[in-house]
């Protein structure tokens, strides 16, 4: 009886080592393409979340200082996605491709959120509703990202 638990016990590890070695192999073009368009789905509600706070400032729903506040949110989030997704490392050429495309539309929605805080804090209500616009499109060119690995 015991032969055989250790026998299985063996089996076991030996089949649980041979699971966890396959999960960790894969493409590297596949993984940083799925990691970017992963991390294009969670910019999207950064970006929409600092959108819906300047339309409704805009729309007179709430005030400066709690819009202030969720830009300012979202804008720290954007910055962990693309901070978390920039510390990769591409390792064929391809990916460096898939890298440098999400890492730029990345930044680039972290920018435009960072710009749409700074024109929220200083009252120029004018550049909100322009970067609303603006952050629209860069929201929509999130989401296309973000359907590539699907």
């Amino acid at each position: 009886m015991r032969r055989r638990l250790a026998a299985f016990g063996v089996t076991a590890s030996l089949v649980l080592s041979l699971i966890l070695g396959l999960a960790g192999c894969g493409d590297p073009d596949q993984q940083m393409l799925s990691e970017g368009a992963r991390s294009a789905r969670e910019a999207v509600s950064g970006v929409r979340t600092a959108q819906l706070a300047a339309q409704s400032l805009l729309g007179g729903r709430i005030w400066a200082q709690p819009a202030t506040v969720m830009v300012t949110d979202a804008e720290d989030a954007l910055g962990q996605v693309a901070t978390t997704f920039d510390a990769r490392q591409p390792e064929t050429d391809e990916s460096r491709q898939t890298y440098d495309l999400y890492s730029e539309a990345l930044a680039n929605a972290a920018d435009g959120v960072t710009d749409l805080r700074i024109a929220v804090r200083s009252g120029d209500l004018e550049t909100v509703r322009q970067l609303v616009a603006q952050l629209d499109k860069t929201a929509e060119q999130l989401e296309q990202l973000g359907e590539r690995a699907q």
